[in-house]
């Protein structure tokens, strides 16, 4: 019966579907995301609030000269600098959560796939129903597809994900529940049709992992640091720091340690997973499953597979992005296996959800071998 009735409403979607593709992606229109992000926070009405608060207090300063009004005015003012960005994000996931059926519906007309471009239509599409629909002020609400592919992500695929074996939580989902069900069975299905050709025939007989050419795990953490860049931006930052001869030793010794910071976490991204492509993810994963002997020699050939691979598709900027094979053991247990034990979604990393089939796959072709 729900089959049929999302069917009809699959019909009455494409028989009154809006003119959508009048309207244009913002990345299309808007210089880049920050362009287009002040125009959002200008068309809002927080914005508006926030302005006729801030020159309330301006006038009033004008009219009365009292001290305290300039110093609540900047304070004012900082805090609309800061807020107005996050009231703007708060509101747009706002929107989005109280349109689930449409998201979905939205993905079931367009079976869109783990890669970015897949998404643009929806997004188009999106931008223009919230729009004609008073439901969103502008008809820029997505920026790309990239944009609306993480909405899915954070207020569709990872709730409904980790909620799904619980009817009560699943009450949070309402009416949309049918029609997440069928929009997540079309988007997992083009996944998997992605899985295969996203094995590399990648050849690393050649290569050399860092562990065989520094001997040491430290002497290869300090060539990645101490980098000609590095070395040339330290050296910058310390005749800057110790020219300012006003400002205290304490001062100097946390800028310097800031500094310090910044450039080691820049050259040890690669521990942890968030920023690599689900494309990476996905290579990663197939070669571990496809890896006959996982055991010492086995992780140290996967590390070489992935450091041959990662460098070709200029992902990073040379071979040397696994140390050895328990460097990337460590990471695969770190940065995926952890997923599998998730209990809430985040804001700031994605759970992979798409990638948990494989994940415990690759989980158990470890573990069946450790058990040979």
């Amino acid at each position: 019966m729900k089959d049929t009735e999302i069917e009809d409403e699959e019909k009455l979607l494409s028989s009154e579907q809006v003119a959508s593709y009048r309207i244009v992606l913002p990345k299309k229109v808007f210089r880049n995301r920050f362009t287009w992000s002040c125009y959002e926070i200008y068309r809002s009405l927080t914005f508006r609030i926030w302005l006729l608060l801030w020159l309330s207090l301006i006038a009033w300063w004008e009219i009365s000269a009292v001290w305290i009004y300039p110093f609540i005015a900047f304070v004012l003012l900082f805090l609309g600098v800061i807020s107005l960005p996050a009231i703007q994000i708060s509101c747009g996931k706002c929107a989005i959560s109280k349109q689930l059926i449409q998201f979905s519906k939205e993905i079931i007309e367009n079976t869109p796939g783990t890669h970015a471009d897949d998404w643009d239509a929806i997004a188009v599409n999106l931008n223009s129903y919230m729009y004609e629909n008073k439901l969103w002020k502008t008809e820029y609400l997505f920026f790309d597809g990239s944009h609306c592919q993480e909405a899915f992500r954070t207020t569709i695929l990872e709730p409904f994900s980790l909620k799904k074996d619980d009817d009560a939580k699943l009450k949070s989902f309402g009416d949309s529940v049918p029609y997440i069900e069928k929009a997540l069975e079309f988007y997992f299905a083009e996944v998997n049709k992605e899985w295969e050709p996203s094995l590399s025939t990648t050849n690393s007989t050649d290569a050399q992992l860092p562990r065989e050419i520094y001997r040491f795990k430290l002497t290869w953490v300090f060539k990645r640091i101490f980098r000609l860049r590095s070395l040339l931006l330290a050296l910058f930052h310390s005749v800057f720091i110790f020219a300012k001869w006003n400002w205290g030793l304490l001062f100097r010794v946390l800028y310097l340690g800031g500094i310090f910071f910044i450039m080691v976490m820049q050259d040890f991204q690669n521990m942890v997973g968030a920023w690599m492509k689900m494309e990476h993810k996905k290579q990663f994963l197939s070669t571990i499953i496809n890896e006959q002997d996982i055991g010492a020699k086995g992780w140290d050939k996967i590390a070489k597979i992935m450091n041959r691979y990662l460098f070709e598709q200029k992902a990073w900027r040379n071979e040397e992005y696994f140390f050895d094979g328990i460097d990337c053991q460590r990471f695969f247990e770190g940065n995926f296996v952890s997923l599998l034990s998730c209990k809430k979604t985040s804001s700031n990393v994605s759970l992979d959800v798409e990638l948990w089939p494989y994940i415990r796959q690759a989980q158990s072709s470890c573990s069946d071998e450790h058990l040979v």
